[in-house]
């Protein structure tokens, strides 16, 4: 059960935060706590001991939970080895190609071969560059409405969420389509303009992430799927935070019955991963990263979590628990619940009250995403029960209730974290 013993952040913390604003570069206003690496199951415990109920799942790359004694296991098997990470490309270890088969066990037949990165920004890259490399007289890629696909500049260039993080940079070459059914006609029109040829590739969310929790009808992406297949045009389904079982199957794509042609992958399987048929993967040496496929703690974790969904038949648990997650969030009458297994959004009335609905939850122990102009994320770990949905919705009902009460407004330091409860991946 969630217990909060200190205003938010706690003193511990606060000096470690303190610090961190110093000496990041990057810093981006991060919630106001810091892990103290103790929780189990969809709990965790900060430096000051508050006891929090995690519906974030570290940005969907936790997906059991903390401290699941499996993964434990090996994390205690490697910690007595050193290095832990190897130049992978180059210097072969057991654990890449175990992870490779692993992963391949549960990807679409003839998306035979992967190739192991270190993070889903460079898994775009990658997908990116083997499309490209077979197509010649290439002059752009095709992205969609408040997409998100990474923070290197390739991927970059296809984020069409927010102005804030493309400001400024290159891009490469690209056009935009909307993100729903009426794509069809500016596809077409772009068509009558360019040759197929010159499109390099098409890069899809089957349900966008940070751009909003935008979920693509089945015809859209069906249509997308017919359109690209008859042109010759290579399909990039981005899976990097959708993948891995977080809908209620292995892929979000399948949920709309077509297969791409590539898919990027990250987050829940601890390492990026680019996974098309072998005969896409350009030759010897054009493609290749230091780490890949050598990180041995990630790549044994990577494997042990799909055996541990497959084991414990977590497919079907995000499946009902999904279903009972948006059953609760219509009960309160949130507006625009949906969803599909345990990748979840509501929207707000506005931005304000999104933020300040992400700030008072925090401050009753429940950790949520903010995502687009006015939502919120629900994205718990794959082995959440009733039981914790139901502590989670009380407190989102709770903290909702308390927001719209009159002359609301929140106070004290935690005013100074979370960047106003918003968020960027």
């Amino acid at each position: 059960m969630i217990n909060i013993k200190t205003n938010l952040p706690g003193p511990r913390s606060i000096k470690i935060l303190e610090k961190l604003k110093k000496l990041n570069g990057g810093y981006f206003d991060p919630y106001p706590y810091v892990h103290s690496n103790k929780g189990k199951g969809c709990y965790f415990y900060d430096l000051d001991n508050n006891l929090f109920l995690d519906f974030a799942s570290q940005i969907a790359s936790n997906p059991l939970g903390y401290n699941h004694k499996e993964l434990i296991q090996i994390i205690k098997k490697y910690s007595r080895n050193s290095p832990v990470k190897y130049a992978g490309q180059d210097f072969a270890v057991k654990e890449h190609v175990e992870l490779l088969e692993e992963l391949l066990s549960i990807t679409f037949k003839d998306l035979n071969a992967a190739f192991l990165i270190n993070s889903g920004a460079e898994a775009v890259e990658n997908a990116i560059k083997i499309c490209m490399r077979s197509r010649e007289k290439a002059k752009f890629g095709i992205a969609f409405e408040k997409s998100f696909h990474g923070r290197t500049i390739g991927a970059l260039s296809l984020t069409h969420s927010k102005e804030l993080y493309t400001r400024d940079y290159l891009t490469i070459p690209n056009k935009t389509l909307p993100y729903n059914e009426n794509f069809v006609d500016e596809f077409k029109k772009l068509l009558k303009n360019y040759s197929s040829e010159e499109i390099a590739f098409v890069i899809v969310e089957p349900i966008q992430g940070e751009g909003g929790y935008n979920i693509a009808s089945k015809k859209m992406i069906q249509d997308l799927r017919k359109i690209t297949y008859e042109n010759n045009i290579p399909l990039i389904s981005d899976e990097v935070q959708s993948g891995m079982g977080r809908t209620g199957k292995w892929w979000a794509i399948e949920n709309f019955d077509v297969m791409p042609d590539v898919m990027s992958a990250a987050k829940a399987l601890q390492v990026g991963a680019v996974i098309a048929n072998r005969k896409m993967f350009p030759e010897s040496g054009a493609i290749s990263s230091t780490w890949g496929g050598g990180h041995l703690i990630d790549l044994a974790i990577g494997k042990r979590i799909i055996e541990i969904i497959k084991k414990e038949k977590l497919l079907d648990n995000i499946n009902k628990q999904g279903k009972y997650l948006r059953k609760r969030l219509n009960e309160i009458c949130l507006e625009n619940v949906r969803g599909l297994g345990l990748m979840n959004a509501f929207d707000l009335k506005n931005k304000e009250e999104r933020n300040n609905l992400v700030i008072e939850c925090l401050k009753n122990g429940l950790v949520l995403l903010g995502c687009g102009e006015k939502s919120i994320r629900i994205i718990p770990p794959y082995i959440i029960s009733e039981k914790e949905i139901d502590e989670g919705i009380n407190i989102i009902e709770m903290s909702y209730n308390k927001i719209n009460e009159n002359g609301f407004r929140h106070k004290g330091s935690i005013c100074n974290y979370m960047n106003c409860g918003e968020h960027s991946a």
